[in-house]
């Protein structure tokens, strides 16, 4: 089972789309302005459930996430990493039905 599980993960890190992620994430790292919106967003978003969801901070977070959002590297970087989650939660998913069917019938 184990090396089956290597198997998969193996796969994955193998596909265009994980490898395309790790690079993009790289570039990301580098760029000064995506990893300020970053931060911002995080920070606003601890803000905004602290505040029990203040209207204004929720305003100020879309307006950051709307400027990063604008950025095509960020958005790349977006749109494979949501094909690498899918993966996953498609092995997770399998996983999750091979051992209900073995422990329950």
């Amino acid at each position: 089972m184990e090396e089956k599980l290597n198997n998969l993960v193996e796969y994955i890190t193998n596909t265009f789309e994980y490898k395309e992620c790790i690079r993009l994430k790289e570039l990301m790292k580098s760029n000064e302005e995506i990893c300020l919106l970053v931060e911002e967003v995080k920070s606003l978003q601890k803000k905004y459930v602290r505040s029990l969801e203040d209207e204004n901070i929720k305003k100020e977070l879309d307006e950051v996430l709307d400027k990063l959002n604008n950025i095509p590297i960020y958005c790349d970087y977006l749109k494979y990493l949501d094909k690498v989650n899918q993966m996953i939660s498609y092995v997770n998913d399998e996983m999750n039905d091979y051992f209900y069917k073995l422990l329950n019938e």
